[in-house]
């Protein structure tokens, strides 16, 4: 199942919106990419390991993004908000390194579902906590 960007899912703030978006496109892709290998029996593994380097990379760089807007602020949760971060980005990096080179259709699924899950649930529990905080410094 794709995830569907909402506006229940905005943070209120148009350039960590668009990175929350363009997560869940990576996301989207490796679902993808899962369906049509499950179709034809066959995984690439290259293009998983492609679409999970992208999503990590793209993490790191969206992470940085907040947690500069954070600093700046003042923000009290930023330390719980940058291990959760770090921890997104162990998890991730270990599931990739898992799957290198393998054509297991179950572990990516399963990579596939954390990280679907993950992503909803930090920006309603993790990213939910910033909003006002952001607000109040002009943050948009």
């Amino acid at each position: 199942m794709s995830l569907i960007w909402t506006r229940n899912l905005s943070v209120k703030i148009e350039q960590f919106d668009e990175d929350h978006k363009k997560l869940i496109r990576f996301i989207n892709e490796l679902q993808d990419a899962i369906r049509d290998a499950q179709a034809k029996g066959v995984i690439d593994p290259v293009e998983i390991e492609v679409i999970l380097h992208r999503l990590e990379n793209y993490a790191f760089y969206h992470f940085s993004a907040e947690e500069t807007a954070m600093e700046q602020t003042g923000f009290p949760g930023l330390e719980e908000h940058r291990a959760e971060h770090k921890k997104f980005i162990a998890i991730v990096a270990g599931m990739t390194e898992r799957f290198k080179g393998s054509n297991d259709l179950k572990h990516a699924g399963e990579i596939a579902e954390f990280l679907y899950n993950w992503i909803v649930d930090h920006i309603y529990q993790i990213d939910g906590k910033y909003i006002d905080h952001l607000h109040e410094h002009e943050i948009h």
